[in-house]
């Protein structure tokens, strides 16, 4: 933030007298000019034991101070003490209008909203639609805003605007900067909404609200809670004005255009905000009684990281602006007791407007008193949750489905009752570019729910980059269920298909797991239906149907040219980035798949081929040499290894695989392997084991959940190491 240029010594000893005084106002006297210093100098005189409370401003008629540019130039304030000078100050203005309503410009942003005042020199100043973009690391615009909402009092001293802020605590003063024009008014648009459209009754619940236009978040897999990213929206935040102010756990509502979002993600190769689109839709459509009791849907993923393992409270709900479900649940990166605090319990809401043009999302924090607080868990209960997480789970679920609405703080009721009253008006954003609706055949098709009809339920599942089937043009099929390889094959007649699986691999995979269901399943299909981007496929009996949402093209390659090297797969094998199974996939392809050898690995183990630049912009993929056969590849070219991630900065802590290597989840072989990395692999280093014998190193969330894993130091060359941080152990699986 900006060095604020503060004036001690006289200057503060007469703001103490003012404080401590009669109740009179000091005027200070003028003070020499002084430099603008880096750090606050110490103080010459000692700072009371308790607070003081600055004087009101000498009232003055409201209509001495309206329609005039007021430009902030001095902040007194009392905690500490301190007197200070705003170094740009025509960068911070206020109009006080004849018509109720103000604007402001706070630096690179600017806002509006309307005002009360009395002739008594009361003034509160209520607040509107407020741009919030980023003006700078020494910008003062977060504090301005958050001084002119803690307004309380009115005058003039000295032909300047006086404002008295934060209960008594602060004085913001304001030179005279000339009669305002105030323009014609313009709806701010944000995202396609009018933002002085927005409006919600908070039902008395005790958080003032405040609505900003947030400006888009690039995609970013690098994160280590997993992807971020979000277009343009509108966020109502609760308690707090500056949405860079709110906290994971603090309450806000989101107003996402879902076009837009998806896009953003998919643009990235990441489907699974599309995937949870599909999820919600389907379930507002069918509606399932009871609504499912975990993995619902919690979009934007950053007011819930982890996984929903309760939902209870659930109700379907017709609000004005649309439709959703509500439901109070939990957000968690492993089954843990079941409490008021640790994890917060919250109120969601998830649905669309009317037209399904608008994302809207409620998360406010809720309990009850029904419920312990983390530290009174018992460690019995405790014990249930170690022996049995899932029949826990259930158990918890059926007795919190017992309470009434009215059991919990806030009342649900009071919280439907506030999501009902959201009202907004818009124009539809310009849509994305929508790519044409993809056939049936040659395209990732994964499966993120089922509908079942005896009993009626709805499952959402959670990973469905693991169930994926691919209906190839010749009638054949390949697909892969969680940890199993398999291929059949289809016939369509119209609208009916019938798919025969055959030859699947017979892997144990982990609890859990699908596989079985879902080859059942498939094998079920009878009819089938297409949309842009999302595959229905009905089952026989009216059992149910399953949904699978459009996970791009299936990686097809091109057909070789004549007399040139080739590799052919001898078993269903996955396409990755890189030579190591560290490396994220680009697919999996079956058997007896013939591609074009355009290079090798340095050590000859790896074989790189071409791919469709659809599936990835270099057009190339790597195959392990383990399982495929080759024709004419004695001169292919070596190709290094590609990073893992983009190109590091300069100074990054990093570590290149002298060898051959496991990349483990802890230090030590007791822990799983992500994969392993070839030689000449170069890693960003995040941390390192309290005993210095292994490096903590930064991962794609594709391969690692917490973007990171662990590598022997004994296999690997480091450089600019020295500072990083030490890691706990963490417990073996």
């Amino acid at each position: 933030m900006k060095k604020i240029i503060l004036l001690i010594g006289l200057s503060i000893l007469l703001l103490f007298a003012a404080a401590c005084g009669d109740g009179e106002t000091a005027t200070p006297e003028a003070t020499e000019p002084v430099e603008e210093a880096t750090t606050a100098p110490e103080p010459t005189e000692a700072i009371p034991e308790q607070p003081l409370a600055l004087a009101a401003p000498e009232v003055v008629p409201l209509d001495q101070v309206q329609n005039v540019v007021w430009q902030w130039s001095e902040l007194v304030e009392v905690e500490p003490s301190a007197q200070s000078v705003v170094p740009d100050p025509e960068n911070y203005t206020l109009v006080l209008w004849d018509d109720s309503t103000y604007s402001f410009e706070a630096d690179c942003n600017m806002g509006s909203g309307s005002y009360t005042a009395d002739a008594q020199g009361n003034l509160s100043l209520e607040p509107g639609p407020t741009t919030l973009a980023e003006c700078g690391a020494e910008s003062l615009y977060n504090q301005f805003i958050s001084l002119l909402g803690s307004v309380t009092n009115f005058g003039l001293e000295s032909g300047r605007l006086a404002l008295l802020a934060n209960e008594g605590k602060a004085l913001m003063k304001m030179n005279y900067g000339g009669p305002g024009e105030k323009p014609e008014p313009a709806p701010t648009v944000c995202a396609g909404i009018e933002m002085e459209s927005v409006s919600i009754d908070t039902m008395g619940l005790p958080y003032p609200y405040q609505v900003n236009c947030v400006l888009e978040t690039p995609y970013d897999s690098s994160q280590a809670l997993g992807p971020t990213g979000i277009p343009d929206h509108v966020q109502i935040n609760f308690g707090v004005t500056d949405p860079n102010d709110w906290e994971l756990g603090d309450p806000i509502l989101y107003i996402i255009p879902v076009a837009a979002y998806e896009q953003l993600w998919n643009e990235s190769g990441d489907a699974t905000v599309s995937n949870q689109v599909a999820a919600l839709n389907a379930l507002l459509l069918n509606k399932p009684d009871p609504i499912p009791s975990s993995n619902n849907t919690a979009l934007p993923f950053s007011a819930s990281y982890g996984t929903n393992d309760l939902s209870v409270q659930g109700d379907y709900l017709d609000i004005k602006m649309g439709s959703g479900v509500r439901f109070v649940g939990r957000f968690v990166q492993e089954t843990v007791p079941v409490s008021n605090d640790d994890p917060q319990l919250f109120y969601v809401f998830q649905g669309f407007t009317e037209d399904g043009v608008y994302l809207i999302s409620l998360a406010y924090p809720v309990s009850s008193d029904a419920i312990l607080a983390a530290g009174e868990i018992t460690d019995e209960e405790r014990a249930q949750v170690e022996e049995d997480p899932q029949a826990y789970i259930q158990g918890k679920a059926e007795e919190l489905n017992e309470l009434s609405p009215t059991e919990w703080d806030p009342p649900l009721t009071t919280l439907d009752g506030m999501i009902n009253s959201l009202e907004f008006e818009y124009q539809a954003p310009e849509q994305p570019e929508t790519p044409a609706a993809p056939t049936l055949t040659n395209v990732n098709w994964q499966w993120f729910d089922l509908v079942e009809t005896d009993p009626a339920s709805q499952s959402v599942i959670p990973n469905p980059e693991g169930y994926v089937v691919i209906f190839l043009s010749d009638g054949t099929l390949d697909l892969l269920a969680d940890c199993n390889f398999g291929s059949g094959t289809y016939a369509l007649d119209g609208n009916n298909i019938t798919i025969t699986v055959g030859p699947i691999t017979q892997i144990e995979c982990e609890e859990g797991s699908l596989s079985t269901e879902f080859t059942t399943l498939l094998a079920n299909a009878g009819t089938y239906e297409l949309t842009a981007n999302q595959l229905t496929l009905n089952l026989n009996d009216d059992a149910g149907r399953m949904g699978f949402a459009y996970g791009g093209p299936a990686l097809l390659p091109p057909t070789p040219g004549e007399d040139v090297p080739t590799a052919t797969t001898v078993e269903p094998v996955n396409v990755r980035r890189g030579p190591g199974t560290v490396y994220p996939s680009y697919g999996v392809v079956p058997a007896e798949t013939l591609f074009e050898v355009v290079g090798v690995s340095g050590d000859g183990t790896w074989w790189v081929v071409r791919i469709p630049t659809e599936v990835a912009a270099s057009g190339q993929g790597w195959l392990s040499a383990a399982y495929v056969t080759t024709e004419n590849t004695d001169t292919v070219p070596v190709i290094p290894a590609p990073p893992l991630d983009d190109e590091l900065p300069p100074g990054t802590p990093i570590a290149t695989t002298t060898e051959p290597v496991n990349i483990r989840s802890g230090p030590g072989t007791a822990y799983p392997s992500f994969g392993i990395s070839p030689a000449g692999t170069t890693f960003e280093v995040v941390g390192k084991s309290v005993d210095g014998t292994w490096y903590v190193i930064k991962l794609p969330t594709e391969i690692s959940p917490e973007g990171r894993g662990w590598v022997n130091a004994r296999y690997v060359e480091v450089s600019n190491v020295e500072d990083v941080p030490e890691i706990e152990t963490p417990p073996v699986p």
